[in-house]
């Protein structure tokens, strides 16, 4: 008998089959995962949502969610007991003017009336692993924004910005989270829903 120091045709056969009957038992599983990391997201970020609207309410104070696109990130911040949001006339005119006067003093001013409110998020709150935001579309925008910083208001008269806040992962589940002007309710849907559905244009 000859000593075999090698792997036979059937050996290798049966492992490359439980191989593949591995991964196609994973791959469904992997999919799930997606699913189930998008759907927690939107949990989780629709009860800020609501606690937010509630220490608006309670504090007297505007609050707001500030989303940074870019970094996938969200926080809760509070502000003022008075504010007036722009129109689009206004943000154009105030996006002129602090161009014109970073173009005269070389540097950028912060002259923000908010700071981040640690009873609702400790810290920023990133996304998990494989989900990101896919824009977020105000009342006044007719697209959404999908970089840079956008914000979603609330009023301690009971109101809210009305909002969609796009979430999106790597297996192409979206989710649209629409925020309603009155009761700071949140509601999910499991699709990429049009802004024209919920502003009307």
């Amino acid at each position: 008998m000859k000593d075999s120091k090698g792997f036979s045709l059937i050996e290798i056969l049966v492992a490359m089959g439980i191989i593949v009957l591995m991964f196609s038992i994973a791959l469904p599983n992997i999919s799930s995962f997606f699913q189930i990391s998008i759907n927690s997201t939107a949990r989780d970020l629709a009860s800020r949502i609501k606690e937010t609207y509630n220490a608006a309410v309670i504090s007297g104070r505007v609050y707001r969610i500030a989303f940074d696109l870019k970094e996938k990130a969200y926080w809760v911040e509070s502000g003022p007991t008075q504010l007036l949001l722009d129109t689009k006339e206004s943000a154009e005119k105030a996006a002129h003017k602090k161009k014109f006067q970073l173009s005269l003093s070389g540097k950028e001013e912060s002259s923000s009336a908010f700071t981040m409110d640690k009873s609702i998020t400790r810290k920023k709150v990133g996304l998990p692993t494989g989900v990101q935001f896919d824009g977020i579309r105000g009342p006044i925008s007719t697209e959404p924004q999908k970089d840079g910083m956008a914000y979603a208001h609330f009023f301690p008269s009971g109101l809210s910005e009305k909002t969609i806040i796009y979430l999106k992962d790597g297996s192409k589940h979206e989710i649209s989270l629409v925020i309603s002007a009155l009761l700071g309710t949140t509601d999910l849907y499991n699709r990429h829903i049009a802004g024209t559905e919920i502003f009307g244009r």
